[in-house]
């Protein structure tokens, strides 16, 4: 703020009694004396402390030269309101204070003739507060139309799960009624009421082997997450180690790359590698020559590892299936699993905040894939 302020002669104000000018001096805020054209009389202590200025260099000066030129419109309609009207007038203005540094200030001002008498206050914190409020509210709406967005998520896909599993349990237990029905009879052989009771006891066993998957994946989907730094080298390790027998007297060529360190869940993710590893042996049942690799790749955000086999593959037309409860895109007899595993692949992933897909061609191998953020939040 320059002092080099050009001085000219103007209208004597009238002065403040012995009494009121005690007042004026001591008083706890901030006031200022102008006249109509915005020039500044006389200062308290509280508005030089505020301002930063003697009084004497406040003197003269106008009111104008401390607040941003941005504003100069928004004051000389404030000054022609205070002026002009009865009644104080009411504005937020920001001022120049303590080394020209800005600050916002509600102004309040009421004219007595030609005399201007101004109050301000610094509410720079209450602004900063009520800004802030609004930005943590403006968060909240955003993690809440998240929140939404997985609960409809998630309850999307319990009725998909539901549906499936409805679908799953209707075999054996069709099977169940259509062996069992003709028991009742009185022409029923010796030979064939045994041949009905194997077919039922063996679509009772299939259903308790699907109700006991159906547990393992309702438990295995609900545990609480533990999130730490996983060396995904030692992970496949142990998860090696657990498939030496079905490795056992198969000639499987089984390759990896340096694998990161991710934060998630140890159990977690030591169940993802086992599903897709389970999965790579599965589909190359057939190959003379089974080739597994598990490989790693870095995203700019993520941490990317895949499984790639030689395999039977599939379609890419049915891929979203792949991680669908009970849908199978090969023959049970043919390729076997639960048709879960993969689902649970994808809850588990998904908890931790990252995700999965699959690429493949029939006959020619699949390669599944699991991205995980490096920075990952529990939930």
């Amino acid at each position: 703020m320059s002092d080099d302020l050009p001085t000219r002669p103007h209208a004597q104000l009238p002065l403040l009694g012995s009494h009121d000018q005690a007042l004026f001096e001591r008083a706890p805020v901030a006031y200022l004396l102008l006249d109509p054209s915005g020039t500044l009389r006389d200062a308290n202590l509280r508005a030089e402390s505020a301002l930063g200025l003697p009084r004497a260099r406040l003197q003269g000066r106008r009111l104008a030269s401390l607040t941003a030129p941005s504003h100069a419109s928004t004051l000389t309609r404030f000054l022609r309101q205070v002026f002009g009207q009865p009644g104080p007038a009411r504005v937020e203005l920001p001022l120049l204070g303590q080394g020209g540094a800005p600050f916002h200030a509600q102004v309040e001002a009421e004219a007595d003739g030609d005399v201007g008498r101004l109050m301000f206050m610094d509410i720079s914190a209450g602004r900063a507060a009520r800004e802030e409020l609004l930005r943590v509210n403006a968060a909240l709406e955003h993690r809440v139309e998240g929140y939404a967005a997985q609960v409809q998520e998630v309850t999307q896909e319990l009725d998909a799960f539901v549906s499936a599993v409805m679908q799953e349990m209707d075999a054996p237990l069709r099977h169940i009624r259509a062996f069992a029905e003709p028991l009742g009879g009185e022409e029923v052989t010796a030979g064939e009421r045994v041949q009905a009771t194997a077919r039922i006891l063996g679509a009772g066993d299939q259903l308790e082997a699907r109700l006991r998957t159906l547990a393992l994946y309702s438990s295995a989907s609900r545990q609480r997450l533990k999130f730490v730094p996983v060396d995904l080298n030692r992970v496949l390790r142990v998860v090696v180690q657990g498939l030496a027998p079905e490795l056992s007297g198969r000639e499987v060529y089984l390759t990896h790359d340096a694998l990161p360190v991710v934060r998630g869940d140890m159990g977690a993710l030591q169940t993802v590698l086992l599903q897709f590893l389970s999965n790579a042996l599965r589909a190359t049942r057939t190959c003379a020559s089974a080739r597994i690799h598990v490989g790693a790749k870095n995203l700019d955000c993520e941490d990317v590892v895949f499984v790639e086999d030689n395999g039977i593959g599939f379609n890419m037309r049915y891929r979203e299936q792949l991680f669908t409860p009970f849908n199978h895109l090969h023959r049970a007899e043919d390729f076997g699993g639960s048709g879960l595993g993969l689902a649970l692949v994808r809850r588990l992933v998904s908890r931790q905040g990252g995700r999965v897909w699959a690429e493949g061609r029939p006959g020619q191998g699949a390669t599944f894939w699991l991205a995980l953020p490096r920075n990952t939040a529990e939930t």
